[in-house]
């Protein structure tokens, strides 16, 4: 006679042994690319562009710690300057012709970050933290007022050069609450928030900063989520702070509208 109930019990554990061969090779396959990322995460970060682009625009070079920052001034000889933190994968000598225009009356200083153009070595957190404050102290000793405008990752940077520094005026473009929570939307399947070793936590400096702020935002931004930037929003003294969208800008295109130098000459020119 047929045992089918010892079947039924062969076939269920054959099934059992199976679905737990699936698991533990998911389960394997899941931690592989958590260890790969964390290990690997700040090429997810950061985007360094080599080498740059021909310009006859005067070349600078800054000390930060044991590394040389290198970059470009322009409209030498104005008692007011600017400092331009860039976006990731931004070329920063890509906006020398616009920012010589509309910044006529201060001077300009684009400075690669480390790891960046020509700009000696590997981008970190602590490291463009420490880099900012470098060219900061640079560049006040020579001007009587500072503006420093930071555009997506630069806007990180300029945050917290804005909470160590007693800067003029500070513009964000672009900007995010922290890279954790755009990371956490961004790998909603990975535990992002507790592997990251850069933060750039902007919201969380946000309340001490008192320089009066612009915050210019893309109405299209597909990069920066809405959300994170209202939260960091959310974070400011509203009496100091100014918000203004560029409807249809994406996070990419947003220096091809004419609002947005505009924006940023009448904000350098007048606050």
């Amino acid at each position: 006679m047929m045992n089918h109930g010892g079947k039924r019990d062969q076939k269920r554990r054959t099934v059992g042994r199976a679905l737990i061969t699936v698991i533990l090779i998911v389960a394997v396959v899941y931690l592989a690319i958590c260890v790969y990322m964390y290990l690997n995460q700040r090429a997810f970060i950061y985007f360094p562009q080599p080498g740059v682009e021909c310009t006859a625009e005067k070349s600078v070079e800054i000390r930060s710690g044991e590394i040389t920052l290198r970059g470009w001034v322009l409209n030498e000889g104005s008692d007011e300057a600017v400092i331009y933190f860039g976006g990731n994968a931004e070329r920063p000598e890509s906006s020398i012709t616009d920012f010589r225009r509309i910044f006529a009356d201060q001077t300009v200083y684009l400075i690669n970050y480390r790891g960046y153009g020509e700009s000696e070595g590997s981008p970190t957190e602590e490291g463009l933290y420490a880099d900012a404050l470098a060219v900061y102290d640079h560049v006040s000793r020579n001007h009587s007022k500072v503006t420093i405008i930071g555009r997506s990752l630069g806007s990180g940077v300029a945050t917290y050069l804005a909470t160590q520094r007693g800067v003029d005026g500070l513009v964000l473009i672009e900007p995010f609450d922290s890279i954790v929570n755009v990371a956490c939307a961004a790998y909603p399947v990975f535990p992002v928030k507790y592997m990251l070793k850069d933060r750039y936590d902007s919201a969380g400096r946000a309340g001490s900063i008192t320089a009066e702020t612009l915050i210019i935002m893309a109405g299209k931004d597909e990069i920066i989520p809405a959300w994170s930037t209202e939260s960091l929003i959310s974070e400011f003294d509203r009496d100091i702070l100014e918000v203004v969208i560029i409807e249809d800008a994406t996070h990419n295109d947003i220096q091809n509208y004419p609002q947005y130098y505009r924006l940023l000459g009448e904000f350098v020119t007048y606050e």
